[in-house]
């Protein structure tokens, strides 16, 4: 009897051995990454598209949208599937209001803009909701796509001063993770250099 309770306690204690060892040996977990967009101001307006305070509200999205993991899609399917380690430094409704904000405020697009957490009375508010914000993967080049709804309204909203659908993609570059990320930069600079253009041209008429 004693020798078959050592017995045992010998294969416990190899079996014990064994799990350390391969815990040991394991490749450790790769580490979270996080990313920021760069969005590069259009060209200098000649005059501010709006007069007074513009404020930059934060985007509408759905719930697949306000993930902070990147999101990619096969081409041609509806799935939208996330990237289990690489993130946004935070949710891109929050991350592309501030970039937005300070590449239309470097653009002289209205004679001040600021963010809802400044706390002033603003003239006009900029809100709107991003569609698409996705790599998208397949057979042709894989691309970003960037989708974003824009409403510039009266700041009790009873007025549309403009209204417009920006949508832009860009081929990656490479298969690194800062190659996706630069060309989501891109879209996203095509898609203010537009909305200036745009808002520009109307305040002309």
């Amino acid at each position: 009897m004693r020798r078959r309770e050592r017995d045992l306690r010998r294969h416990a204690l190899f079996a014990a051995a064994c799990v350390f060892a391969a815990g040991c040996l394991a490749s450790p977990a790769p580490r979270d990454r996080y990313y920021r967009v760069e969005v590069a101001p259009p060209a200098p307006l000649a005059a501010p598209a709006f007069a007074g305070v513009l404020e930059v509200e934060r985007l509408q999205a759905d719930s697949a949208g306000r993930g902070t993991a990147l999101a990619f899609v096969a081409d041609g399917s509806r799935e939208v599937k996330r990237r289990e380690f690489d993130h946004w430094a935070d949710s891109p409704p929050l991350m592309l209001q501030q970039a937005l904000a300070t590449a239309l405020r470097e653009a002289g697009f209205a004679g001040k803009i600021v963010t809802p957490e400044v706390g002033v009375q603003v003239d006009h508010r900029l809100g709107g909701r991003l569609v698409r914000f996705e790599e998208v993967r397949g057979e042709g080049a894989p691309r970003v796509v960037v989708e974003v709804e824009i409403a510039i309204t009266d700041p009790r909203r009873t007025t549309l001063e403009l209204q417009a659908t920006y949508r832009e993609e860009r081929e990656i570059g490479g298969t690194a993770v800062d190659d996706v990320v630069r060309a989501y930069d891109a879209a996203l600079s095509a898609v203010a250099a537009r909305l200036a253009a745009d808002s520009s041209a109307q305040a002309r008429r």
